[in-house]
């Protein structure tokens, strides 16, 4: 079977994750993702045509792996759309999110050109046609799309459902880890190991960092909520609502418990992270063994007095215009739309606030300009200065760092034939690439966009 893989996207760059395997007369594509920090409206134009493909395999929810789905099938795609099922369930409520953003960003965009023409890149009615198309496929079962094709999908740990295709081409094994998440993550199991593949697609993300203790990062987050409640101010959180905004909740649920602070009210301004919340609680199958005993003794992990859900336009401004100190967590995480930015607008000129960061903030986002020290942003079309203190917490990270992604490729029994290194910036995919070659003695490239690579039949 002739055997190839070409990368369409998330190279030299975290987003817009799309990789195709060629198989004989068939094209298998992993994820479909939104490419952000461009102008919204490029995405609608793919680099191959969508009417080639026979089938898409999913890694997980995040938009930059999913967000240009609804448009494949616009554009003339057929096959279904497998993933976990908890990847299904929040599917649907990142999608339709998205499809708010891109109205937001097409009016301002044709506002920009003084005349009309920029239309959303798609509308609710086609997230459910799309959705139509799910098939979901459960952990560690083994999946045959084709007669010699099947895949089954790892634990991959980043978020909950979230996962590792691992494609079997009539015996030739591709692994794509997908976004890999930290060993120890609340709520969620690890990562499971990877056996044995002939070729690896691996994220790299931090493939040139390495994060501090995860329980520092719940001691800083400590620090900097008993900062506002001692001084006054806002803690603003821009906070990506899957996967991050409960790994905070269940720290601040230990930390209230526990004593450690006076009861501050800690608002989610969100209703995406209130739904991807319960979304959660459905799905205990992902769940590790700690929060299971806790959701067995009585204690919701994901819930605590001091915890109030904002899903109402009308709430979330009483909190933003409201004075008393808090805690408010807000969509999206890189600032790139949603709920936070008002609260921006308010806190930034703030010199008593707090927006305190707690994930990677990708290039060209307003979040990665207000991490690198902007005095000046502009967000609604509106110069606002900044003056709050601007703090970032890594430890949170949902992605592994360099120390885990090698350990996660030392685990595979036999060394992978080609391992190719995508979703990260470009410094740190190269770094970690040659890190792979120095250390672990394996062939490790970081391919170019749309580059295209044979891959040597094995089965």
């Amino acid at each position: 079977m002739d055997l190839s893989v070409t990368f369409h996207g998330a190279v030299g760059r975290t987003t817009g994750s799309a990789h195709i395997i060629q198989a004989g007369n068939k094209r298998v594509l992993l994820d479909c993702g939104m490419i952000q920090g461009i102008p919204h409206h490029y995405n609608r134009k793919f680099s191959f045509d969508p009417k080639s493909i026979d089938h898409l395999v999913l890694s997980h929810g995040h938009i930059d792996h999913s967000g240009r789905i609804p448009l494949l099938y616009e554009q003339g795609y057929e096959g279904p759309v497998y993933c976990t099922p908890a990847t299904k369930d929040l599917l649907k409520i990142l999608l339709l999110d998205a499809v708010k953003i891109s109205k937001i960003k097409a009016r301002k965009a044709s506002r920009r050109r003084q005349k009309g023409g920029i239309e959303p890149l798609y509308d609710e009615e086609d997230v459910f046609k799309a959705l139509k198309h799910v098939i979901t496929v459960p952990y560690h079962k083994t999946k045959t799309i084709e007669k010699n094709i099947s895949f089954k999908y790892l634990d991959a740990g980043h978020i909950l459902g979230s996962a590792q295709p691992i494609l079997d081409f009539d015996g030739t094994k591709i692994a794509f880890t997908g976004d890999l998440g930290q060993n120890d993550i609340p709520l969620i199991k690890n990562p499971d190991p990877i056996e044995e593949t002939h070729y690896l697609i691996t994220e790299s993300t931090y493939g040139n960092r390495i994060h501090p203790l995860m329980e520092k990062a719940r001691d800083r987050l400590l620090e900097y909520v008993k900062h506002v409640s001692q001084e006054g101010g806002k803690l603003i959180i821009p906070s990506f609502a899957i996967g991050r905004t409960q790994i905070l909740i269940y720290f601040l649920n230990a930390i209230f418990e526990k004593g450690e602070i006076d009861k501050t009210p800690v608002y989610i301004d969100s209703p995406m992270a209130i739904d991807a919340t319960e979304v959660y609680l459905d799905h205990p199958e992902c769940f590790d063994k700690e929060t299971l005993r806790l959701l067995r003794s009585g204690d919701n992990p994901l819930t605590f007095p001091e915890l109030r859900f904002s899903k109402s336009s009308r709430e979330s401004r009483a909190i933003r215009s409201g004075w008393e100190t808090c805690v408010v967590f807000a969509g999206s995480g890189m600032c790139t739309g949603g709920r936070i930015l008002s609260h921006l607008i308010n806190e930034l000129p703030t010199r008593k606030s707090v927006i305190l960061f707690v994930g990677y903030q990708a290039r060209g986002t307003l979040g990665r300009k207000i991490v690198e020290g902007a005095k000046e942003v502009e967000i609604y079309q509106k110069k606002i200065p900044v003056k709050a203190k601007v703090k970032m917490i890594r430890g949170f990270s949902a992605h592994a760092d360099k120390r885990e992604l090698r350990a996660h490729i030392e685990r595979i029994k036999k060394k992978p034939l080609k391992t190719f290194v995508v979703h990260g910036d470009a410094e740190q995919s190269l770094t970690f690439a040659a890190e792979l070659r120095n250390i672990l003695k394996i062939w490790a490239r970081v391919p170019e966009y749309r580059q295209e690579y044979n891959l040597r039949s094995v089965g």
